[in-house]
């Protein structure tokens, strides 16, 4: 009987060995497979971007221009015509003269206008002493009229005989004083300082109203005149400063500021015309002489700025690719103005002053992915 319950034992425990044998195996089975899969299991592939494809956020100052040329011209010009017909009886001044204002510079012979103003003078003189006697004539009716010396219509046409006379006399006067406004034109001056830049009549010469007799321009003040293309306009205003270099003048660039801007294109060019007024003319400054310079209409100082092919867009997102500590971040930006420059867009949150942001778009990069930067 102790033999059978010894046998009983031995095959128990001899099951039990080759249970847990088969439970060992499974499990040394189970974690080989496992470390295989590991081994097989492939690495995140690392993107390798060029140098030339990121870059480092600094602090900077943006500027933009506008390119400017144009000719010189004089601020003031003025083509003084003939107010009258008649002959001119000298001209006083020529190309290049230099004249002052209320000086003159053309007269036409008077003969003929003086005549005809000492005409009417005696005319209107005489008009006068007839009224002065009408006057008194109807003076002397009323004071009949009022003791019924005299009969009412008497009196009415001595009072109409005074209106008439007092009408007549104001033609007179009117003749008179457009006589004498001749006479004064006869003699043309020059209407502010400046220089007389054409003549076109010689003494001697017959002209009729509103004839070109010289153009006189004031070189004291010179403009740059210049044509810009109208969607530059937004940026300007009025006493902008610059520096504008003149052909014919080398080494000395002279300093202007906006003084006009014309509130319409041209029809010929559908460009805008402005003015710079120059500070301060030199010796040698002549109108038709070329300029340019540089005006600029915007400054922003101390801004963060990335190029616009670094920012990408998701669900109305704006975003950055950044590298930190050799992975690709996805890091949310706040956009400021679009256009800083030809190709830069201003961040105003998001970024600091370091930060490496790659310029280029990346196709499916998963966020953390690990990059480096490709050395040349």
């Amino acid at each position: 009987m102790m033999d059978a319950m010894t046998s009983r034992v031995t095959k128990i425990t001899i099951v039990l060995a080759l249970i847990a044998l088969g439970v060992a195996g499974v499990l040394i089975t189970s974690a080989g497979r496992d470390a295989a899969q590991r081994e097989q299991a492939p690495t995140a592939k690392t993107i390798e971007v060029a140098a030339m494809e990121v870059t480092k956020v600094r602090r900077q100052t943006y500027k933009r221009d506008i390119r400017i040329n144009g000719f010189i011209q004089p601020a003031r010009r003025v083509t003084l015509t003939a107010r009258l017909s008649g002959t001119l009886a000298g001209v006083e001044a020529d190309v290049g003269t230099n004249v002052r204002a209320g000086v003159v510079i053309a007269r036409f012979n008077t003969e003929t206008l003086t005549l005809s103003l000492n005409k009417l003078v005696a005319n209107t003189e005489a008009k006068a002493a007839t009224l002065l006697r009408a006057q008194k004539d109807l003076e002397r009716t009323r004071s009949l009229a009022a003791t019924g010396g005299v009969a009412q219509a008497k009196l009415i046409e001595a009072e109409t005989d005074v209106a008439v006379q007092k009408a007549e006399l104001r033609a007179l006067q009117a003749e008179e004083a457009e006589a004498r406004r001749a006479l004064d034109d006869a003699a043309v001056t020059a209407p502010f300082d400046g220089i007389v830049n054409s003549r076109k009549v010689n003494p001697g010469q017959a002209v009729s109203i509103n004839t070109e007799l010289f153009e006189i321009v004031d070189i004291a003040q010179l403009d740059l005149v210049a044509l810009i293309p109208p969607q530059e306009s937004a940026g300007l205003s009025i006493g902008q400063t610059t520096s504008v270099e003149i052909e014919g003048l080398p080494n000395k660039p002279l300093s202007a500021r906006l003084d006009r801007i014309s509130p319409a294109t041209l029809d010929t060019s559908r460009s805008l015309q402005v003015y710079l007024r120059l500070d301060h003319p030199v010796p040698g400054l002549r109108g038709g002489m070329f300029g340019h310079g540089s005006l600029q209409i915007k400054k922003r100082e101390n801004i963060l700025a990335v190029p616009a092919g670094a920012i990408a867009r998701d669900a109305g997102e704006s975003f950055v690719r950044t590298i930190v500590d050799g992975a690709v971040r996805r890091q949310p930006v706040v956009l400021g103005t679009s256009e800083v420059g030809e190709d830069l867009v201003e961040i105003r949150d998001g970024l600091s002053e370091g930060d490496i942001v790659i310029t280029v778009p990346l196709k499916n990069v998963s966020n953390g992915s690990p990059v480096k930067i490709a050395e040349r």
